[in-house]
């Protein structure tokens, strides 16, 4: 085949890829020209605006009595006067129960009377000291043994006063456990006493938002059986987080009183952090 004849077959082969490609670029224009004639896009977007946020908490909680303590007594001995009347309300510093005393009185008034010959005796020898009658010595010694006998009536009363056993502050007593007449020791448990006219709120956080219970923060609390929101001032917070619930342990002062306000109920504690300024994410169309 001669040159000329090579050139016109490639020349006409050019010109038919070149025709197809033409007709694909309208085919793939045509769409593009289409949409513009459709009017404006719909197009959807993200608003950020600045929002208060705040973490709401609610855990379970118990009433505690604000103070509670078991009543026994320091000493052992016969009970002879008994004054536990269960479920009432006494003030602090009230006779609760008296032991048998007669040998501890027998025996303060035997010192007192020779704290009486010892004084008049010192006295007497005082007088013999200014006339050089005695010794300095032996005053010194007559003094030395009024002191010694006050020091021993001072025992015996402080003895005396462990034979009666007093409600250590305002409170409701429980339920006693032991009679009249009964011989008691240390570890005899009388009853137990509750200052239930104030009571305290336990409760626990997860550890997450250990860092953000402050003393002084309010809560709020329902109890069952009851449709009133009660109100707490938290007033102290444990050291250490439990390892084996990883919670935080809080307690916080009951701003209230009410029948069902009672030590050991049940209580649904819903706790508010601080509030925040978070941005928020809204859907609109721009």
């Amino acid at each position: 085949m001669s040159k000329p004849t090579i050139r016109t077959v490639l020349l006409f082969f050019s010109l038919i890829i070149i025709g197809i490609s033409c007709k694909e670029d309208k085919k793939d224009a045509a769409p593009a020209n289409a949409s513009k004639n459709t009017g404006p896009l719909s197009v959807e977007g993200y608003l950020v605006t600045p929002q208060a946020l705040s973490s709401n908490i609610e855990v379970p909680g118990s009433l505690l009595p604000f103070e509670e303590t078991e009543i026994r007594s320091e000493i052992s001995g016969r009970i002879v006067g008994l004054n536990l009347k269960e479920g009432t309300f006494v003030t602090k510093g009230t006779l609760l129960v008296k032991l048998f005393d007669d040998d501890l009185q027998a025996q303060l008034r035997k010192l007192q009377v020779q704290l009486q010959i010892a004084q008049k005796t010192a006295e007497r020898q005082k007088e013999l000291l200014k006339i050089n009658g005695i010794s300095q010595q032996e005053y010194d010694l007559s003094e030395l043994q009024v002191n010694n006998l006050k020091a021993d009536i001072e025992l015996v009363r402080v003895s005396i006063s462990k034979t009666e056993v007093k409600a250590p502050f305002n409170g409701r007593l429980g339920l006693k456990n032991i009679s009249l007449g009964a011989y008691i020791s240390p570890t005899n448990l009388l009853a137990n006493i509750s200052q239930v006219n104030q009571l305290k709120l336990q409760f626990t956080v997860p550890e997450k938002y250990g860092s953000l219970v402050k003393n002084g923060a309010q809560v709020k609390f329902q109890l069952d059986g009851s449709n009133s929101i009660y109100r707490a001032t938290v007033s102290a917070i444990e050291s250490n987080v439990e390892e084996n619930t990883r919670s935080l342990a809080v307690r916080a002062v009951v701003q209230a009183s009410d029948r069902f306000l009672v030590p050991g109920a049940f209580a649904k504690v819903k706790w508010f952090s601080a509030n925040r300024i978070m941005p928020s994410l809204f859907l609109t169309n721009l």
